[in-house]
């Protein structure tokens, strides 16, 4: 009972603690069960060899009664033929004294058989019992050694998994890490681009501005030199050639001012564009990276109950193992 009552309390104890702690206190108590079972069979082969020894001296004594009972008939014998009268005249209470010894010695040669007798039948059934306890203990170290084998096995497992989680989670954490880093990276250049390219609409705008005002300068000074040809006919004829080589002066810059404004806003446009694609572009890889963070926390997930399951997995297994024990050892007791 007490042995009963330290396995149960062994395995309550063992079923809260953790898988490694489990592992060890399982093997401990394999170990310390299988002590007492070869203590057990030691004093049974003792008790065998004991008992084997007592029946071998009680043949020896068995034996030893039967030759010195037969030598005295053999002396009585010889007695009774070599001096019949004197042995009539004289020696009939030694006789009878012998007869009633022998008698008595007879008797305790059969008291001693049917004690060996009664010895043997212990001995053979010490034998039987002995044969089925080597066979119970033999069964129960082969299952003991199976069930050692198999959580040494799964103990293997459960470290090859966890080392490879452990490592595929130092490999996600990294990735991510990674990500998100580029991640930071890309909105740091793209708020880089964004003020850049703010700045150079905004010189754009100013450079537009002050080009429009030297144009609307330069067309007025152009009409007011034509509303100045018409009011004198006079100056218009001296001063045409003027005039001529003004406007031949004045085409060539108006044409070069033309040309820079819509180089300008060519390149505006341009600009523009390149902003909305990079816009596009971040916006795409901003989604990318987000869907890739979502489906790294779903494998997370996904790992956390695969840890879950063999953890429970392993608990089972524990208890499947202290139970098998405690029905070995009350079917042995």
């Amino acid at each position: 009972m007490e042995e009963d009552q330290a396995a149960s309390s062994m395995k309550t104890q063992t079923v809260h603690l953790l898988p490694e702690e489990q592992l060890v206190a399982l093997h401990h108590q394999m170990v310390e069960n299988q002590a007492s079972y070869q203590h057990r069979l030691q004093n049974s082969q003792e008790a065998q060899h004991r008992q084997a020894v007592l029946v071998q001296k009680l043949q020896a004594k068995v034996l030893q009664y039967r030759n010195w009972c037969k030598e005295l008939e053999t002396r009585l014998e010889a007695n009774r033929g070599s001096h019949p009268h004197q042995w009539d005249r004289k020696e009939d209470r030694s006789l009878e004294k012998a007869l009633i010894q022998l008698e008595e010695e007879q008797q305790r040669c059969e008291n001693l058989a049917g004690v060996n007798n009664l010895l043997r039948e212990h001995l053979d059934k010490a034998n039987e019992v002995n044969g089925a306890l080597r066979e119970d203990v033999s069964k129960l170290i082969a299952d003991w050694t199976r069930a050692r084998d198999e959580l040494e096995h799964k103990e293997s497992e459960w470290h090859k998994e966890r080392e490879f989680f452990e490592s595929y989670m130092r490999t996600e954490h990294d990735r991510l890490f990674g990500i998100w880093r580029q991640v930071v990276t890309l909105h740091r250049y793209f708020v880089e681009m964004k003020t850049a390219t703010d700045r150079d609409l905004s010189e754009l705008k100013a450079e537009q501005a002050r080009l429009s005002g030297c144009i609307l300068v330069s067309c007025l000074h152009l009409s007011s030199g034509t509303q100045l040809l018409d009011t004198n006919s006079f100056e218009k004829l001296t001063l045409r050639g003027q005039a001529q080589q003004q406007q031949l002066h004045i085409m060539p810059k108006k044409l070069d001012m033309e040309k820079e404004i819509y180089q300008q806003a060519q390149a505006i446009v341009s600009l523009h564009v390149k902003g909305e694609l990079a816009k596009e572009d971040l916006h795409n890889r901003v989604i990318e990276l987000t869907a890739l963070l979502e489906q790294s926390q779903k494998q997370n997930e996904e790992k956390e109950m695969s840890m879950k399951t063999l953890r429970d997995t392993v608990e089972i297994l524990v208890c499947y193992c202290c139970e098998g024990l405690q029905f070995s050892s009350d079917s042995i007791v």
